[in-house]
């Protein structure tokens, strides 16, 4: 253990601030996209940055605090209500079209109910990512290439990490596939 224990509590502080602002940043999507749509892109993007990055952040202070973050166990819920306001917001600002909005959100859903494995949510939640790098590209191509620069800075500071974890996720989906279950969900 090290520092005094208000630092570390400060740090398990920090990380449930962190995963709780993932919330107003959804909700600050869903709005934009109902009140300025396509024109609030630029802002848009920014807002959800700033998610991803909280993220990030809130993990990196969650690992170094010694004492249990209050929302480790909402973390997911709070990642999947800040991917609603992002799919909110490219829906309503018009880049998605409602009914592929709704089917996909239903065969999500739909998906979760039937195998009941994060890691098919994981794979929903990055084709959102996807889908955002997309539409990035296609009307702010300098910010779509600041994006990729910062995802690749990403993947270098977390490859340990992403090492151990995508297989796991990939290794998972393909048991999934070929239909055996794991009782470790």
């Amino acid at each position: 253990m090290h520092g005094s224990p208000g630092k570390n509590n400060m740090f398990a502080l920090i990380a449930d601030l962190l995963t709780l602002s993932r919330v107003l940043v959804g909700g600050v999507l869903a709005w934009l996209g109902l009140t300025a749509g396509a024109s609030a892109l630029p802002a848009a993007v920014s807002v959800t940055v700033l998610g991803w990055t909280t993220d990030q952040l809130d993990g990196w202070f969650a690992r170094r605090s010694p004492t249990p973050t209050r929302l480790k166990d909402c973390d997911f819920q709070v990642d999947i209500v800040f991917y609603a306001g992002i799919l909110a917001y490219g829906t309503a600002a018009g880049f998605l079209p409602m009914w592929l909005a709704a089917g996909f959100v239903i065969l999500s859903g739909v998906a979760w109910l039937v195998t009941r494995r994060k890691s098919v949510i994981i794979l929903c939640l990055r084709i959102i990512d996807l889908t955002c790098g997309v539409v990035v590209f296609i009307y702010l191509p300098v910010a779509g290439f600041v994006l990729l620069a910062w995802l690749i800075l990403l993947a270098v500071i977390y490859r340990r990490r992403l090492a151990d974890r995508v297989p796991k996720w990939w290794g998972d989906l393909r048991d999934l596939c070929r239909g055996r279950a794991d009782d470790d969900r």
